[in-house]
């Protein structure tokens, strides 16, 4: 059995079929079905239950096979990219990805990175804490920005500034207070940004007012940042939002407006897989941190 094999159990198991698998593969499906065969037949079990709609589904030898499989792939694969990185310039590509409210946060650093390394590539992912998490787990990405708590295992972290949630009206609208409290914010309409899956800062703002016993006035849920912002800026409502994503373009077109006794202060972090080799990118952008 060789690597090559692994990579094809590994990607039939993933894909659920092994038409999909072969598909993702680029080869045709006949062959896959060969290596299948031989993989069993070397292994003297069953990978995978077959059903008559032509799914397939990991036995229980197959789901410790697949954990294996994975490790041995993953320790190759960082141990040629470790050859290949040994007395090289950095290069490649970096590989990150951030929720939508640490995304002022990498784009940031992403652009003293790029004025420093102008040939390196970049794959940027956007998601809730849980996405980055997985996507983090099957190395997707080297790095996430992401909000807590972190129950994943196998993680190192740095912690970055704590940031504050502010309110965010229009500038004509009749608000005079520079700090207001959470009584006041409830009987305004609201516009809050809400993740299509997961937690975040819209389930924080609610159990905030459930706690106090506040019904907020809560005019439109939004699911895109961009929508949200033009929808404050057409006079709809008042929308919480993390002081890091307030840029100077911002605090021209809207108020911005600090709250009293603030409940919402995200404590954002810069995570990444232990126990694993980093490419030279990861390692200099990580550094980017510890200025």
């Amino acid at each position: 059995m060789d690597i090559r094999q692994l990579r094809y159990f590994i990607a039939i198991a993933e894909q659920g079929t092994i038409s999909k698998a072969a598909e993702h593969l680029h080869m045709a499906q006949p062959p896959l079905s060969r290596q299948l065969k031989m993989m069993e037949d070397e292994l003297g079990v069953v990978l995978f239950d077959r059903n008559k709609k032509k799914k397939v589904t990991l036995t229980s030898q197959g789901e410790l096979f697949l954990k294996k499989a994975k490790k041995l792939l993953h320790g190759m694969e960082e141990a040629i990219l470790e050859v290949k990185e040994f007395s090289e310039e950095i290069s490649g590509t970096l590989s990150v990805g951030s929720t939508i409210y640490c995304a002022p946060i990498l784009l940031s650093n992403l652009k003293e990175f790029r004025q420093k390394y102008s040939h390196i590539k970049f794959n940027i992912w956007e998601g809730d804490s849980t996405h980055l998490m997985n996507l983090l787990k099957n190395r997707q990405i080297d790095i996430a920005i992401t909000g807590g708590p972190f129950s994943q295992k196998d993680i190192e972290m740095k912690k970055l500034e704590v940031d504050p949630c502010v309110l965010v009206v229009p500038n004509d609208y009749n608000l005079a207070e520079k700090v207001i409290s959470i009584q006041k914010i409830s009987e305004i309409p609201l516009l809050l940004l809400r993740p299509t899956e997961g937690t975040g800062l819209f389930d924080q703002i609610i159990n905030v007012f459930q706690k106090l016993n506040l019904t907020p006035n809560i005019l439109c849920e939004c699911h895109d940042s961009a929508m949200l912002l033009n929808l404050v800026e057409m006079g709809f409502g008042a929308t919480i939002l993390p002081l890091s994503m307030i840029n100077q373009k911002l605090m021209k077109e809207f108020k911005i407006i600090s709250i009293q006794d603030n409940p919402w202060i995200s404590e954002p972090a810069l995570v990444w897989r232990a126990n694993s080799y980093l490419s030279a990118s990861t390692r200099e952008f990580l550094r980017l941190f510890n200025n």
